[in-house]
């Protein structure tokens, strides 16, 4: 926790005192807290010998998925720490993507996104915590497979203060950029249609490639993660 800020809040409380109660539990040798360290802590700072709080009667497991969910509730939380958070409560409560979004009372494309921060090579990682890059970059920066590809760019937004729109530019330029590939055979009239008829209705590049009669394979591409998440909604897929 951010000693700077809890120093605030402690100054806070000395002249309002503390308005939010923490959540504390009974155990055999008193009270054990579950949510609200940061208030118990400015509250100790600021010399307050008591403090108001709630007892829940809970079990260890009901225990850490509540200090989790006011741990990712925090909003100065960063976005790695966030993703982290989320992580933890779907291994630790076995649930979906879908099953914590409607706990949290979120959309689950903006948990998909934070999950996928954490594919992140960790030097950008860092930045992220760091509040040197934001969360727009580090979502357009995930979309990239290569770590040391992301680690080059997420060094270019900082040295250079690009935007969240410029480097979008510059990954669609460099997407655009690349040149065609060697021997590939020239497309019918009707797979061009075909092409142009799914291109339209999904709003996204679309690629038809036959290899055999009855074969082949559909590239979709996207241009961004959200734009990925709406092609998995309308695919009915679920990304856990």
């Amino acid at each position: 926790m951010n000693e700077s800020s809890i120093a605030e809040l402690a100054a806070s409380l000395k002249t309002t005192g503390l308005i939010q109660p923490v959540i504390v539990r009974q155990t055999p040798d008193g009270f054990q807290l579950i949510a609200g360290e940061r208030r118990w802590r400015a509250a100790k700072v600021a010399g307050l010998s008591t403090i108001p709080a709630i007892i829940r009667d809970v079990n260890s497991f009901e225990q850490a998925q509540m200090a989790l969910i006011e741990n990712i509730q925090r909003e100065d939380l960063n976005p790695i720490d966030r993703a982290e958070s989320y992580r933890s409560l779907i291994n630790q409560l076995g649930l979906t993507q879908a099953e914590l979004a409607g706990r949290l009372g979120e959309d689950r494309s903006s948990i998909a996104n934070h999950l996928r921060l954490l594919e992140l090579a960790e030097p950008v990682r860092n930045l992220i915590r760091d509040q040197k890059i934001s969360l727009g970059h580090a979502k357009l920066l995930a979309g990239i497979t290569n770590p040391a590809e992301q680690e080059r760019l997420s060094n270019l937004v900082v040295d250079q203060q690009l935007s969240v729109r410029a480097l979008e530019q510059m990954l669609q330029a460099t997407t655009t950029d690349q040149p065609p590939a060697k021997d590939q055979p020239k497309l019918s009239a009707h797979i061009q249609d075909l092409e142009r008829s799914i291109s339209r209705q999904l709003g996204m590049k679309v690629q038809l490639r036959s290899a055999r009669k009855g074969a082949g394979k559909l590239v979709i591409s996207y241009a961004s993660l959200d734009q990925f998440d709406e092609l998995m909604m309308r695919l009915n897929v679920e990304t856990e």
